[in-house]
């Protein structure tokens, strides 16, 4: 890395620092390290945040991704920590069952189950473990990138150590967004979103059960109830989800307070049975990047499309 000294960009006849620059190290970016190195490439990954984030977000992936995580090598690290699924069920507003999307529980063809439930931070520990005892990346938290600038045969990336207030640049060959649905790569590649005409606004709610719920299932459910759709889901061990619609003539002040979540939850659990661990106010978007690569920078994940999670 050179300390950012001069304002050349592109007059340099040296081979770029690296094959390529990760910008952003979630699962999408920890995923793509891991399998770049295993390229033989040289790697450097840059994450604004200093730690994995600590609660749960996604909480599913099928047997196509365990292959790449087989790949990756964590596939036997994941598996303690896994809860196969069985599949969904969708019941109407009455409780009758409309749809039974089972998935078979054994071994599927791509050598792995179907469907696993999972918590993300032990996901994104066993990538960045992984990835450490692997070698061949520089991995650079707490650092944010804010310029790119694009030359013939690589990319200067300029950035701020945020912990010591340095700024500094390296370059690349190519250059990969993993950043979120705000992508800073995204922006300089100048793509525009496809708005698919879906926005919702769900309360997200993750509990810790205090003892066993066999009762609760272990399918996916939806409840397709035009007064409140909501989801629940099971997730490895005592982890469970609900995810509630917020709906028209809500009280804005009382949305995702304790009282309201367990007032939704009532007919499921009470605090006697759980614990909240997590609740947030999410709007689920559709939408999807026009274009995923411009040259040298490219972009992937939610950086390029972003779903609701159902059926996702």
């Amino acid at each position: 890395m050179k300390d950012v000294v001069d304002n050349s960009v592109c007059k340099s006849n040296s081979e770029p620092d690296y094959d390529v620059a990760i910008i952003g190290f979630g699962p999408t970016g920890a995923t793509l390290a891991n399998l770049l190195t295993l390229r033989g490439l040289k790697v450097v990954v840059f994450e604004r945040d200093k730690d994995v984030f600590q609660l749960p977000r996604a909480v599913h992936f099928d047997g196509e991704c365990m292959r790449v995580f087989q790949t990756a090598g964590i596939a036997q690290t994941l598996l303690p920590n896994l809860f196969v699924g069985p599949g969904m069920k969708f019941l109407n507003a009455r409780g009758e069952l409309m749809i039974d999307w089972t998935r078979p529980g054994g071994i599927g063809p791509q050598g792995w189950c179907a469907s696993y439930k999972f918590h993300q931070p032990d996901l994104e520990r066993a990538l960045r473990a992984q990835l450490s005892a692997r070698g061949g990346a520089d991995v650079h938290l707490r650092h944010e990138v804010f310029a790119l600038d694009e030359c013939d045969d690589h990319v200067r990336i300029r950035f701020e150590d945020t912990a010591q207030g340095r700024l500094a640049h390296a370059t690349a060959r190519y250059v990969v967004g993993c950043d979120g649905a705000r992508s800073t790569v995204r922006r300089f590649i100048g793509t525009e979103l496809a708005d698919l005409k879906s926005h919702e606004r769900w309360v997200v709610v993750d509990v810790l059960l205090e003892g066993e719920r066999a009762d609760l299932g272990d399918y996916s459910i939806q409840y397709c109830d035009p007064a409140r759709p909501t989801t629940y889901t099971r997730g490895p061990h005592n982890r469970r989800r609900w995810e509630i619609m917020v709906m028209p003539g809500d009280d804005e002040r009382r949305i995702g307070t304790p009282e309201w979540i367990w007032e939704r939850l009532a007919r499921w659990i009470t605090p006697a049975h759980a614990q909240l661990e997590r609740s947030a106010i999410y709007t689920f978007h559709s939408v999807i990047a026009q274009g995923w690569r411009r040259g040298r920078l490219l972009i992937a994940g939610d950086a390029a499309h972003q779903t609701p999670p159902f059926m996702g």
